[in-house]
């Protein structure tokens, strides 16, 4: 099922914030020229403009206008998480992502460890085997997609719904940083290296050795960055 225009509108709106068309204080224009720039209907433009308003991005001075507020003030994260995906450079997002990933994996590794099933492990077991099939043929979308959904399972293991919250509003940004990374092979090597450490640290509940496993793979994964 496709997505609706109030979402389309939406993420546009969000895209001519990120490109710097409406900066933070800014009034958008008269609604009816904001509806025709962006190619929707008045009532679908007040969709994207409630949306907006309830995350944080944008806010109604009744009788004035509508602005747009300084990202420092939002309070939706995957919106944040978005705007700085697309406006900076990979290999800073990825040094900015590796610190907020250390902070919140690292612990999160120590409760997969403590808290994990059977069914976690079986999980985080098919992901190693996605991840190894996928360095083998070379195709980095899927490296990709497979080293995320690893870390995704650890994160789910943990058993905190906020935990998962949080990484799931990092993957997009994860992808755009990564790929420069993935695509050297032994970067990849090294990768499977320590994601068989974490999870064996994991499987064997050891909660100090798993965090370490993780701290030793954010520090390589941020020198891979560094080395770009």
């Amino acid at each position: 099922m496709g997505r609706s225009r109030g979402a389309i509108a939406v993420d546009d709106l969000i895209g001519l914030i990120a490109d710097g068309t409406f900066r933070a204080g800014d009034a958008l224009p008269p609604e009816a020229d904001l509806a025709a720039m962006i190619g929707v209907s008045r009532l679908t433009l007040r969709e994207a403009v409630r949306v907006l308003k309830d995350r944080g991005v944008l806010r109604v001075v009744h009788g004035r206008g509508t602005y747009v507020v300084p990202m420092s003030e939002w309070t939706d994260l995957g919106t944040i998480m978005d705007v700085l995906g697309a406006t900076t450079e990979p290999v800073e997002l990825g040094m900015q992502l590796i610190e907020v990933r250390r902070m919140i994996e690292v612990g999160a590794c120590g409760l997969a460890a403590k808290n994990r099933t059977d069914e976690d492990l079986d999980v985080m077991r098919r992901e190693l085997q996605n991840f190894e099939d996928a360095c083998k043929d070379g195709d980095v979308e899927s490296v990709l997609a497979a080293d995320i959904a690893f870390h995704r399972a650890i994160v789910a293991a943990a058993n905190n719904p906020f935990l998962q919250t949080f990484m799931k509003a990092l993957e997009s940004p994860m992808l755009k940083s990564r790929r420069s990374t993935t695509a050297v092979r032994e970067v990849r090597a090294r990768a499977q290296e320590h994601h068989h450490a974490i999870f064996t640290a994991i499987a064997h509940g050891d909660v100090e050795e798993a965090k370490e496993a993780m701290r030793a793979h954010m520090t390589q994964t941020k020198k891979d960055l560094a080395a770009l």
